[in-house]
């Protein structure tokens, strides 16, 4: 009896090694996910300011999809679908919320740099890079939409601004009125973003 015993407890101690380790790695690559997620999006912010800033307008649009191309790589088989119509969707979302930033002067651009007063393709390409967060690093904001506005509110006003001083746009005078426009405007169109990200799913 005593050494059935033990062989028990060895099994058992074995079966909860092996879960163990198993959580390790699905942890381990949860994190590995969710940080290259984070930084092919900084990586695409900051090719597409950068080219933007030179006058490469064109150019400016592949860091974002380069970005996109290795998030769908790396997604799941059956994610991917979706991840892709969730950027196409962030499009026209992010459309709107560049023109309006234009059309009240919170946001100017290069001469060059927008077609008929639309707003930059670059700018479109990084909402697209923006939306490969949803499901991703900021997926715990989806069931919390008015901390996902918050969050909104805080987090793109900074953005656009270490843009304009890197020289890819120009923030209108009063700076801080511009700024709060723009956070305003993202306190609406980020949980938009993750409401879309739910719907398609």
């Amino acid at each position: 009896m005593p050494q059935l015993r033990c062989r028990r407890r060895s099994i058992f101690r074995w079966f909860v090694d092996v879960e163990l380790i198993v959580a390790f790695r699905v942890n381990l690559r949860g994190c590995t996910v969710v940080l290259l997620n984070i930084v092919l999006n900084y990586a695409a912010w900051f090719g597409v300011v950068t080219l933007s800033a030179r006058g490469q307008f064109g150019l400016a649009v592949l860091p974002s999809l380069v970005a996109v191309g290795i998030h769908l790589a790396v997604s799941p088989p059956l994610r991917r679908r979706p991840e892709l119509l969730l950027c196409l969707a962030a499009i026209p979302l992010g459309l709107c919320v560049e023109a309006i930033n234009m059309w009240v002067g919170a946001t100017q651009y290069p001469a060059g740099a927008s077609i008929a007063g639309a707003p930059p393709l670059f700018m479109l390409g990084l909402w697209m890079a923006f939306a490969t967060l949803a499901n991703v690093s900021l997926a715990w904001l989806k069931d919390r939409l008015g901390l996902a506005a918050l969050f909104g509110a805080v987090a793109a006003a900074p953005s656009y601004y270490a843009g304009s001083k890197l020289g890819a746009l120009v923030i209108g005078e009063p700076v801080w009125l511009s700024l709060g426009i723009i956070g305003a405007v993202w306190a609406v169109a980020f949980p938009a973003l993750l409401l879309i990200a739910r719907r398609i799913g």
